[in-house]
């Protein structure tokens, strides 16, 4: 066994045994080797370089760990002298590789001064070579340059004799070929002129370094002259070559020879000369359209594009042959008549821009645009790049005169505003016909209207694209907005209308917002097609949100009259069921008579809606406002039913179950096969009257015993609303003393309950009124059944402080309420009497169907939630299989009502446990 490092075993070396020398000898050994710090730096390369695994060259060595690894136990002490050797002997080694390594070392160093002396030396010797080459080579350099120089004079010398040689040649040649120019200009032989002319240009620009030469400059200044002297020959030989009418009597020849001296003259010289040929043809054309005269007014425009084209057609005949293709003179010939044009046209439209009428001025335009584009099509197959460089910007003719008219184009913009306000004043005053066609879904006046937009706007676009197309834009959307809010909107019912709510009424509603749909669809495209056609700068000032707003609120409001309508055809149904005694009936039967009326309209007017319209998009959202008006009034008139005894509420529910169970049909009423209900729509309707049921059970559950009752009430109502509870007292019609009993053991159970809601927001469709509720939870006078208008309606907050209000959202019910299905089954007779009936084998029937609605948590007992609002959810409709369910849901009705009565039977029968009945 190892030892510890205070262990006798390390120390028991003179106990074992060995001579005296030896152990002095050790002592010597180690008085003389003490341990050497190295830095850790220098530990780590060398444990690195050396990849010893020897413990005895590790950088951190213990002795002791070291001793107690060789001798393991005491019986390996006996081999203490064999190891004792062996370690005096490698150190003996180690030592005397020491020693030859410090000599080693020591003769290293001096031979290192030795060879650092001898690289000194040779340092010494490079740079003396080096030195001595580089002045050997200086020596070298001017030795070559003394060789050479007599060299470099000469070539010198043959270069400037060559330079002098070609410039006397040349010389030569531009005296010469000037004196045959002087010469050729003076016969008027202009195509050899051309020519030399080119020549004497090219010699002369190699003289420009020459200048100071004083025969050099005179020859400048003589071709300077002689260019001159050519330009105004020509210029005379043209005005001579043709009349002052413009008629060619010239020699085609010559003056086409002359346009190639011309060419090499300059561009300057080229546009002089064209720029006279045109004033020269077009002259006629302002002696003629002279301003102020007849033939210069607005109707006489074609007289003006006909004159140029004649024009066109003498020069295209004549004298096109005299100029060169590359001058493009027809082209310079017509942008300096449509310039000459546009401008008369602008000062007449001036003159007469009050007196103008429109047809004549849209006639004069499209009889200009149409010129435009014959001109682009003439020039179109030429090359764009053609020499008149200045005029590369109006090489195009689109817009070269028609931009002219389009500051009076306003009156055109009126025009088509006066017609449209007369077409849709006129559909506004006329009487709505429906037409006996049922395929006819909308007004025929909207597809009017978009007809004619659409020519408009195709003729507005080949008049102009910029501000006349946007102020037409901004017309269409003020008479669109116009026949939305003015005529659609004058279309639906008045207040009061005192027609009979029937298929054709409705059907004049929907007539509206199917236009309106249609018109809203029709918008979008018109706002498209204005982009495609306006000028890109004006593409952001064109939009059609405000008419689409427009449309918009035109389908609201038709979706809230088809609301309304249905309303007043089911209202009767609603004063039945509140004129029902519901306090004194005795027996639970079908349905009531009020269920069967509220069936009818939703077969008679909701079918007949779900037909007309044509879009089912509004059809469900109909449906969705429908749905929560109904439920809003359902319940509001259920307060109008108080008192309500435990039968009538049990009888209400069933009803309630019935009038689900027809809404739930409402997707499908008007078709002729069912259609799959949409889920949200399932849930929307269960949310709502889930809602109406779970405040049924609360006031058809027995108020005594009054612990029983309280815990009925946090179990499906769920909070800890003073007001809340008074309201379902007043709606079983308890007196006050019964009720003041009931407050009190609810503010006193309440107190001691921390996961209560606030406000239930089951109890969110009756708050509106404020119930009457003292503060000390004592009911006030006016709280009575016959009490004020106020407690009509049940909801709002507590009269004083001793109640809470708001409108706290209650999910998550089931989760936080103590009160879940196993503690109301141990505490309630009633829930108890249902959880024997579950275990009971002789259970079918009836009895088994209130098991699987207890167990569902769905029907009338229904202990679970809403998934959204954590409410009681009334009937078990889900998503799956909506069309079985719809049909089962009749039996279900008449199952519930057996159960219903059996329980009671079975409740009267069996004894009352003596004491506390909650246990």
């Amino acid at each position: 066994m190892a030892v510890a490092p205070s262990s006798p075993v390390v120390h028991s070396r003179g106990l074992k045994g060995g001579s005296g020398a030896a152990a002095s000898q050790e002592s010597a050994y180690v008085a003389t080797t003490e341990a050497i710090q190295l830095a850790p730096e220098l530990n780590s390369s060398i444990t690195h370089i050396l990849r010893s695994k020897d413990p005895l060259d590790a950088q951190e060595f213990n002795t002791v760990e070291y001793i107690n690894r060789i001798f393991p136990n005491e019986h390996s002490l006996a081999t203490v002298d064999q190891v004792l050797a062996k370690l005096q002997a490698k150190a003996k080694q180690v030592q005397e590789e020491l020693r030859e390594l410090t000599r080693a070392q020591t003769d290293g160093g001096q031979k290192s001064q030795e060879e650092v002396e001898a690289a000194k030396k040779g340092i010494e010797m490079l740079f003396f070579k080096i030195k001595e080459i580089k002045e050997k080579a200086t020596q070298s350099e001017q030795m070559v340059q003394e060789i050479t120089q007599d060299i470099k004079s000469l070539d010198y010398a043959k270069r400037h004799l060559t330079t002098s040689i070609t410039t006397l040649k040349r010389l030569q040649m531009l005296v010469t070929a000037l004196d045959q120019l002087k010469a050729m200009a003076q016969r008027k032989q202009y195509r050899e002129t051309a020519q030399l002319l080119e020549a004497v240009l090219q010699l002369i620009q190699y003289f420009r370094t020459f200048q100071n030469v004083r025969q050099i400059a005179e020859l400048t200044e003589s071709v300077a002259r002689l260019q001159s002297e050519l330009e105004r020959d020509i210029l005379r030989d043209f005005e001579q070559g043709f009349t002052q009418d413009g008629i060619l009597v010239g020699n085609i020849g010559q003056l086409a020879n002359a346009c190639l001296v011309i060419d090499i003259l300059g561009d300057d010289v080229r546009r002089n000369l064209v720029e006279w040929y045109c004033q020269l043809q077009l002259r006629a054309y302002r002696s003629i359209f002279k301003p102020d005269e007849e033939v210069s007014a607005l109707d006489n425009t074609s007289r003006r594009y006909a004159w140029l084209k004649r024009l066109l057609k003498i020069h295209d005949e004549e004298h096109a042959h005299i100029f060169p293709p590359a001058w493009d003179v027809s082209r310079v010939l017509c942008v300096e008549f449509c310039q000459g044009t546009r401008a008369d046209l602008s000062d007449i439209l001036a003159k007469t821009a009050s007196t103008v009428e429109v047809p004549l001025l849209l006639q004069v335009l499209q009889m200009t645009l149409d010129f435009e584009t014959q001109l682009e099509n003439r020039f179109l197959s030429k090359d764009v790049a053609h020499a008149l460089e200045e005029e590369a910007e109006d090489a195009g003719f689109a817009e070269s005169i028609s931009p002219c008219f389009e500051p009076y184009l306003s009156l055109y913009i009126d025009a088509e505003d006066k017609a449209l306000g007369e077409k849709i004043n006129g559909f506004k005053l006329q009487e709505p016909v429906l037409e006996d066609d049922p395929s006819v879904t909308v007004f025929a006046s909207s597809t009017d209207i978009f007809m004619f937009y659409k020519s408009a706007l195709s003729n507005c676009a080949k008049l102009s694209r910029k501000k006349p197309f946007l102020d037409l834009c901004t017309l269409f959307g003020k008479w669109l907005r116009f026949y939305a809010n003015d005529v659609l909107l004058n279309r639906l019912p008045k207040q009061g209308d005192k027609r009979p709510i029937n298929r054709d009424y409705l059907r004049s509603i929907c007539i509206v917002l199917n236009t309106a749909d249609y018109s809203l669809t029709t918008t979008s495209q018109l706002e498209e097609r204005l982009w495609a056609n306006i000028d890109p700068e004006f593409v952001d000032q064109v939009s059609m949100e405000p008419e689409r707003q427009a449309f918009l609120f035109v389908i609201t409001s038709c979706t809230k009259t088809l609301v309304q309508a249905v309303e007043n055809h089911y209202e009767p149904a609603l004063q039945a069921m509140s004129k029902l005694p519901w306090g004194t009936i005795e027996n639970v039967g079908d349905q009531s008579e009020y269920v069967s009326m509220i069936q009818g309209t939703l077969k008679t007017c909701v079918g007949a809606i779900q037909e007309l319209i044509t879009n089912k998009r509004y059809f469900r959202t109909f449906c969705d406002k429908f749905i929560e008006s109904f439920v809003s009034r359902f319940a509001i008139n259920l307060a109008r039913c108080k008192p309500i005894s435990d039968i009538g509420a049990e009888q209400m529910l069933l009803d309630t179950q019935a009038v689900k169970s027809s809404l739930l049909e409402i997707p499908s009423l008007g078709l002729e096969t069912l259609v799959p209900v949409p889920t949200s729509f399932v849930k929307f309707v269960n949310r709502g009257l889930g809602k109406v049921e779970t405040v049924l059970k609360t006031a058809m559950s027995p108020h005594e015993p009054i612990e029983m009752f309280i815990d009925h009430y946090f179990l499906l109502i769920g909070d800890r609303n003073l007001a809340n509870l008074q309201r379902i007292l007043e709606l079983k019609g308890l007196k006050r003393a019964e009720q003041q009993q009931i407050v009190d053991l609810f503010l006193k159970k309440h107190a001691t309950m921390e996961n209560l809601q606030e406000n239930s927001a089951v109890m969110s469709l009756w708050q509106g009124m404020p119930a009457h509720v003292s503060n000390q939870g004592v009911v006030t006078p006016s709280a009575g059944i016959a009490g004020n208008m106020a407690g009509l309606v049940f909801g709002g907050t507590s009269g004083g402080p001793g109640t809470s209000s708001g409108g706290a959202g209650s999910s998550g019910v089931r989760d936080s309420n103590p009160y879940q299905l196993g503690s109301i089954l141990s505490h309630s007779p009633f829930a108890a009497l249902a959880a024997q009936r579950l275990n009971s084998p002789t259970l079918s029937g009836a009895g088994r169907l209130s098991s699987e609605l207890i167990t569902s948590g769905s029907g009338l007992f229904d202990l679970g939630q809403d998934k959204d609002t954590g409410i009681g959810s009334g009937t078990g409709v889900g998503a799956a299989g909506q069309g079985g369910q719809l049909q089962a849901a009749g039996k279900k009705l008449h199952n519930i009502r057996k159960f219903v009565a059996g329980m009671r039977a079975k409740k009267d029968q069996e004894p009352t446990p003596p004491g506390n009945p909650i246990n």
